[in-house]
């Protein structure tokens, strides 16, 4: 095994590229990576050309923004962060050569002049502006970025937030002290925001991070961690950032699902297709051929703007994971997953991920044992704890199901008390049994099953009730005082239909089968003959018992800490990742990744430097 150095990076990379294709050297290539002249880089053509076609359509379709109504509609409605909306504009236009940049410099200075705090939707492309076009600026334009140096201004860059407020403001000021050449008036500062990176990082190769491929906060914090790479000249502070972008990278590829963010998170509820951040910033990263104005038009502007860093930056994901982001690797397989409590650095990871994947849908639960009624603040409305991806073969709209309690919202989203799942591989098992703390408190005696309105009504078969859902079958059987059909959702969600168990306690069974084994829904009745439900103990006790469609033996006592799946405890938090292509053991401070025909590549954690190596 062959340790990289910073200094043979590079040579690793390019030995590596010759290997798997023609290689050309980026300078022969149209990119946005030619505003970087120290980069020297050597990758495949076809894939550096169809990069440069991603970040072209995206930046052509923000600049076709209308910059100045942006500018006048926040001072209408008096936006708190307004240069989250106006610097991706003026950052894709500054990108393109055909633009009025006086315009975009005045606007700019009016920013400075009625919003002058540094706060973290600001920074990580504010200070992308400053390092891509600082000799286009005029003099007082790069005054400001000079004051951000001097205190007290410089002692912003020192302050909190959530996860990813943090990345943006603390990664975006560090790579300005350290690459801009301004003087900086209180040394103290870097010293301390190296430290916080350092410690991060020790965090992600260890136990994870507590805003888990969250779909609505990954292209954050990935571009500022972009910022410090591409920005800052000090090569250890640069590789402190490659380590948690390739960490980062290497945990979207893993779960990412055909244009949707898959697996469960924590802080968004991604129901899109190539309609995210964090698909954005995939979709730069691994796009797979599709016109890419196609895809650029198809991307709200909210999402849109987050791919921007990434297309104008010199990074990129370490090879390995092209084929596992694209599912492009043998299929299925099973990840098993666990996550520590937001800002966590000393618990032991509470939250278990179970990810299964095919060629037509992937499904994903997340355990969390403990139980809120806090309606208010940063995490419980905001995770995913049951998500069915169903692939549209056209990558346009993918079906995405959800399954839980309601205290969040009717679309099953987010945690709600008393929520307990158990996955096997296609097949799940949920119950909410509520108390009189429970009712007291609000929690809404019912549970959902939700999933979009245009596959029509179910199909019934006895107890189940079943959805063709492109290439799958959904098989859903639920328990509780009645069940009807909810279409639409609510006035709000008219896209969306629920099944709804009402009563204190509910329960479900969820199965997927695929249409390429039980073509006709006869075949499938025959397939649901073969499965068992055991239920004779559920009310007395809260237990049942599955044996699924795929064989997979489920059980579940609502009371006990851990159901059992083919007779083995689930959860047991042994790894941060475990699956046949990625794994991170607790504690171990090391993450491995396997590919079939590039080896194993692994990135390790030590008491100075993060290092690199591959077989």
């Amino acid at each position: 095994m062959g340790r990289w150095t910073a200094r043979g990076l590079a040579i690793a990379t390019a030995i590596l590229v010759a290997i798997t294709a023609a290689c050309a050297t980026v300078a022969d290539i149209p990119s946005p990576v030619s505003l970087f002249p120290n980069v020297a880089l050597q990758r495949d053509r076809a894939s550096e050309e169809a990069f440069e076609a991603r970040s072209l359509a995206i930046r052509k379709q923000l600049a076709d923004l209308d910059l100045e109504e942006l500018d006048r509609w926040w001072r209408r409605v008096d936006i708190g962060d307004p240069h989250k909306y106006l610097l991706p504009v003026m950052v894709a236009r500054l990108s393109l050569e055909d633009t009025d940049e006086s315009k975009i410099w005045q606007i700019l200075r009016n920013l400075e002049e009625d919003k002058s705090d540094l706060y973290h939707f600001r920074s990580y492309l504010d200070i992308r502006l400053f390092f891509l076009f600082r000799d286009r600026m005029p003099e007082d334009i790069k005054a400001i970025y000079r004051q951000m140096m001097q205190r007290p201004r410089v002692f912003e860059w020192l302050e909190t937030g959530t996860e990813n407020h943090m990345y943006m403001q603390r990664l975006s000021g560090l790579a300005l002290m350290d690459g801009s050449n301004f003087p900086n008036e209180d040394p103290a500062t870097p010293a301390t925001l190296e430290a916080w990176v350092r410690t991060e990082l020790q965090k992600l190769l260890t136990i994870g991070q507590g805003e888990f491929h969250s779909s609505v906060y990954y292209g954050y914090s990935i571009g500022a961690l972009l910022n410090l790479y591409d920005f800052a000249e000090t090569p250890e502070r640069k590789e402190l950032a490659k380590a948690a972008l390739d960490w980062f990278a290497t945990n979207l590829a893993l779960r990412f699902s055909w244009g949707t963010v898959g697996g469960a998170e924590s802080r968004g509820f991604d129901r899109e297709t190539w309609n995210s951040g964090a698909a954005a910033v995939a979709w730069m990263w691994w796009g797979d051929g599709t016109d890419a104005e196609a895809i650029a038009r198809q991307m709200k502007s909210q999402y849109a703007r987050l791919a921007l860093p990434a297309a104008l930056s010199s990074y990129r994901p370490p090879p390995h994971l092209k084929a596992l982001a694209r599912k492009q690797v043998k299929l299925p397989f099973l990840l098993e997953a666990s996550h520590p409590s937001y800002y966590s650095y000393h618990q032991d990871n509470r939250f278990w991920e179970r990810f299964y994947v095919t060629e037509d849908y992937s499904l994903a639960t997340l355990v969390n044992p403990k139980k809120s009624y806090r309606v208010k603040g940063t995490i419980n409305a905001q995770y995913a704890t049951y998500k069915l991806v169903v692939r549209d073969r056209e990558n346009q709209n993918n079906a995405v199901v959800s399954l839980g309690g309601t205290y969040h919202s009717p679309m099953a989203k987010g945690s709600s008390p008393g929520d307990r799942y158990l996955q096997g591989r296609s097949a799940v098992m949920y119950q909410s049994i509520l108390n009189q703390e429970d009712l007291e408190a609000g929690v809404p005696a019912r549970s959902h099953l939700v999933l979009p309105n245009r596959y029509g009504e179910p199909q019934q078969y006895g107890d189940w009730y079943v959805w063709q859902i492109e290439n799958i079958w959904l098989c859903a059987r639920p328990w509780g005082d009645t069940v009807r059909l909810n279409n639409p959702v609510s006035s709000e969600h008219e896209d969306y239909q629920a099944l709804v168990a009402q009563g204190k306690r509910t329960a479900w069974i969820t199965d997927i089968a695929s249409v390429r084994d039980y073509s006709t829904f006869a075949q499938l009745k025959q397939a649901l003959d073969g499965t068992t439900v055991s239920d004779r103990d559920w009310q007395s006790q809260g237990k049942l018992e599955y044996t699924g469609l795929n064989g997979d033996r489920l059980e579940m006592t609502y009371t006990s800490d851990r159901g059992h799946v083919n007779g083995q405890p689930y959860p047991i938090p042994r790894a941060v990742l475990d699956s046949p292509y990625v794994r991170q053991p607790l504690n171990s401070g090391k993450l491995t990744v396997e590919h079939p025909q590039l080896g194993q590549w692994q990135l390790r954690s030590t008491l100075t430097q993060p290092q690199w190596s591959q077989d």
